[in-house]
């Protein structure tokens, strides 16, 4: 079916330059310093992420999840103009408004697949509401979902170059603003380009509020929304930054008091709360993350097979039904799952051009793992991860959600886009613990 039609090429031009404007004018702000560049680079790689994305998926794949996001969108849009009320079905779950006894079914209208699904619906609804200033163009509606992601990456590639002193900013930029996978998988009409501008907004929020304790009510309504949307939208990335903030206080009640008392208190206290919390989370989304990635192979089974990628070198990690999905389960699988989320695809195992791209990002990632590991010395780099209780947050977060995604996660192609999140904190661990022992040593070209 063709989503990307004349329309929205005529549209595309306009939107663009609209939306250059604004960002030129923002920009001023950061005239004369190399936020600037930045600002305006990242702006439009994320744009061509976008645009690149949605043609890859029109002209070569032929299908999407980005695709069934956009017909359910249209299927919202048809409620409303068959006389639903828009505020019903904009604020009511998925479940509620698809009752059987409800008569908005009974219209004939065509029901996406996976729609029942509320974290997929409240993409829907965000898709369905631009819809309205965009023409209904499926392209122009991806550009505004590639300009939420990188406004929060934005505000996240900030927030990260302050708690290091802007030491390190231009390799720092290229890590969360200029990385390849982020710019193209995470800036089209997805759950990952939400996630991923979610994510920066809430850690740009909670710094600003809580660290450098500037933010009023409007900040603190802001981080709610935001963290509802993400924890609605993938919930476990929601969980994940919760236990990561928690454990991160235990370090820094550590540096700061010097009472044993207290820091033992303290540290039984929240480690206890937060392995009750993390078990919960982890037991009620395993499931439902693992059927999400056995759902979408089911719905586009006839396409994997025709592009011949369900074979042994599509699988991540694991194959539905090899492993017994419990808790312990998990916990004994995740090194295998972790090295599978962050360094999979291997060069060897990448037969397409989409899945190389991605297996030069891991061998990327391996290597920089590597380099700042014989730099700095094995005992020095994890010394500096507890010492430093912001990369000590990003080294948490970066292991409970590699672990998470590569337990559920059954290919590659899902696997690039379910990673994005990890992507800025894994980085930011390594620049920071890079820093904290070789700044004399850092190239004036990466300052």
């Amino acid at each position: 079916m063709q989503y990307i039609t004349l329309v929205d090429f005529l549209l595309l031009p306009l939107y663009l330059f609209f939306l250059y404007f604004i960002i030129k004018i923002t920009a001023k702000k950061y005239l004369g310093t190399p936020l600037h560049k930045y600002f305006i680079t990242g702006f439009f790689l994320h744009m061509a992420g976008s645009i690149a994305y949605a043609m890859v998926i029109q002209f070569y794949y032929g299908y999407g999840d980005s695709f069934g996001f956009y017909k359910g969108s249209n299927f919202i849009r048809d409620l409303i103009s068959n006389g639903g009320n828009p505020f019903t079905i904009l604020f009511t779950s998925s479940e509620e408004l698809l009752k059987p006894q409800n008569s908005i079914l009974n219209q004939g209208l065509d029901l996406p697949i996976g729609i029942s699904s509320n974290s997929n619906f409240i993409v829907m609804k965000l898709s369905a509401l631009l819809s309205y200033i965009s023409f209904n163009s499926y392209l122009i509606i991806s550009l505004f979902f590639g300009l939420f992601a990188f406004a929060g990456l934005w505000r996240l590639f900030c927030t990260f170059n302050k708690l290091l002193g802007k030491r390190g900013e231009k390799i720092l930029a290229y890590s969360i603003l200029y990385t390849p996978s982020i710019c193209f998988w995470g800036s089209g009409l997805m759950k990952d380009s939400l996630c991923l501008g979610l994510a920066g907004f809430i850690i740009y929020y909670v710094h600003k509020m809580f660290i450098e304790k500037k933010g009023g009510v409007l900040d603190f309504l802001f981080l709610i929304i935001n963290f509802y949307l993400l924890f609605a939208i993938k919930s476990y990335i929601a969980s994940i930054l919760i236990v990561s903030a928690a454990l991160t206080y235990v370090v820094l009640v550590f540096k700061k008091s010097k009472t044993n008392i207290i820091k033992l208190f303290v540290l039984g206290f929240v480690l206890l709360v937060s392995t009750v919390f993390l078990v919960i989370s982890l037991s009620s989304t395993l499931n439902s993350l693992i059927e999400e990635s056995k759902e979408q192979i089911e719905i586009f089974k006839g396409a994997y097979a025709n592009a011949d990628s369900e074979d042994d070198n599509s699988l991540a990690g694991f194959k539905p039904g090899d492993f017994e999905l419990s808790v312990s389960s998990f916990i004994i699988r995740s090194p295998l799952a972790m090295f599978s989320t962050l360094f999979r695809p291997f060069l060897w195992e990448s037969k397409k051009i989409v899945i190389l791209f991605s297996a030069l990002e891991s061998l990327l990632m391996l290597l920089a793992l590597f380099y700042v590991l014989v730099k700095v010395g094995f005992l020095k780099f994890f010394h500096s991860i507890f010492s430093q209780p912001y990369v000590f947050f990003a080294f948490i977060l970066t292991l409970l959600l590699s672990a998470v995604v590569g337990f559920t996660t059954f290919n590659f192609g899902t696997l690039v886009r379910y990673r994005l999140p990890i992507l800025p904190f894994y980085f930011f661990m390594l620049i920071g613990i890079y820093l904290k022992n070789k700044s004399a040593d850092i190239p004036k070209r990466l300052k």
